[in-house]
């Protein structure tokens, strides 16, 4: 069974959903809840993806960094 919790948003912002997603039924959300549970899981897509270019950004810098002390041992 899932279990759920509530997030509160600022009254207008749930009144701007109401109106401009939930009215026009292209967008195909049935409920506030609905968007706004999209919207989350789409924005912590967003970050994985941003912590994982991270990573990888950092890891070849490792990698550069790794070769020049190659490099200089082998020039020794």
């Amino acid at each position: 069974m899932v279990k759920y919790s509530t997030v509160s948003i600022p009254k207008e912002l749930h009144e701007e959903i109401r109106r401009s997603v939930l009215t026009d039924p292209k967008y195909g959300y049935k409920s506030v809840a609905e968007f706004s549970l999209d919207a989350i899981k789409i924005r912590i897509n967003e970050l994985k993806n941003h912590i994982e270019e991270e990573k990888g950004k950092r890891k070849k810098k490792l990698e550069k960094i790794v070769r020049n002390i190659k490099k200089q041992l082998k020039s020794k």
